[in-house]
């Protein structure tokens, strides 16, 4: 399902699916990339540090046991915070939108009021158009 937000000065329009990401889980590690294009830039940030992170920890020589038990462990944080992203990134995507002035194109919708359900936000508060 997705949700129609408008921006009221532009006109231009935005929608925003509510649930799961795959776009973020799949390709949230290419440096942040699609979280810069979604305007979330501290995510984005992140993440793209993360992968410097990683990327440096795995050319940094270091005795075979240190890496045995860094790599699996960093692995499972990368899936962790992928995953996390999938499960929160459209959430986050949908308030940013509404933090910067859009507003939902039909806020008395089934796909808005379920919007505002899932991502914990009051209605009435955001759907002056």
């Amino acid at each position: 399902m997705k949700v129609a937000f408008k921006n009221p000065k532009t006109g231009e329009l935005k929608a925003v699916k509510v649930g799961f990401s795959w776009v973020l889980v799949l390709f949230s590690g290419v440096f942040g990339l699609p979280l810069f294009l979604r305007q979330l830039y501290g995510l984005g940030a992140f993440m793209a540090a993360w992968r410097v992170f990683v990327i440096l920890i795995s050319i940094i020589p270091m005795s075979g046991d240190a890496r045995e038990g860094l790599v699996p462990l960093l692995f499972v944080v990368d899936v962790g915070l992928v995953v996390w992203l999938g499960l929160k990134g459209n959430e986050y995507t949908g308030k940013n939108l509404l933090n910067h002035g859009w507003v939902f194109v039909k806020p008395d919708s089934l796909e808005a009021q379920f919007a505002a359900s899932r991502w914990g936000i009051e209605l009435t508060a955001t759907a002056t158009a």
